[in-house]
């Protein structure tokens, strides 16, 4: 979770044009196991914190709020749900949205900026064009 401290060669190497001032700190031992402690435990309650995010993935939600985490209209999410674009279950007539759902829609219809690959380059393509390959009728 937390970054390793930068070695003192890396920092000098990037900080070449700042002058590279080092002060020495001192403190009790005792002052400096409760910092430590402090620290473990500010840790402990982020990883708390993304166990719980972790576990909201299967959480069902409304259509309502399905289009407001998408940013789309309701009507749009129905043209989704239409084109069999993301899935949904119906429960006493209303559609249900997993929050994994959502996510993975997210995430495949994100532009990235791997462009390094002619992969990432026709995805990047499709995805900005919403071409996908398809010609709908028309000649290539």
């Amino acid at each position: 979770m937390l970054k390793p401290p930068l070695p003192i060669a890396e920092l000098c190497r990037r900080n070449k044009r700042k002058i590279l001032r080092m002060e020495v700190i001192t403190m009790e031992s005792s002052a400096y196991m409760a910092l430590t402690e402090q620290i473990a435990e500010i840790a402990s309650h982020i990883c708390k914190s993304e166990d719980k995010k972790a576990g909201l993935t299967d959480r069902q939600v409304g259509s309502a709020e399905a289009a407001r985490i998408l940013g789309i209209s309701r009507r749009t999410l129905q043209r989704m749900r239409d084109g069999h674009r993301i899935r949904y279950t119906t429960l006493g007539g209303k559609c249900m949205y997993l929050l994994s759902e959502i996510d993975r829609f997210i995430t495949e219809h994100t532009v990235t900026e791997e462009n390094g690959t002619l992969d990432g380059i026709s995805r990047n393509h499709a995805l900005r064009t919403g071409s996908n390959g398809k010609t709908n009728g028309r000649r290539k």
